[in-house]
């Protein structure tokens, strides 16, 4: 009966130490898509802006010179 018990906790820790590692693995991945992510967002917010910029002085020199 001692044996059958320790196995039983045996296989609880294993259990425990394989979900832990399971849902570490998951936070870590989860964390890095998040940055990944992040930076890809922020180049191009900065490109759309840089396009933007340069629409509006092409825009303006057109403008001027229909006058």
């Amino acid at each position: 009966m001692l044996i059958g018990k320790r196995r039983k906790s045996g296989f609880m820790l294993s259990d425990a130490l394989i979900g832990l590692v399971l849902i570490s693995a998951g936070l870590i991945l989860y964390t890095q898509v998040q940055l990944v992510m992040q930076g890809q967002l922020e180049q191009r917010q900065e490109r759309v802006l840089q396009l933007r910029h340069q629409m509006e002085t092409e825009f303006k020199a057109q403008k001027q010179v229909a006058k």
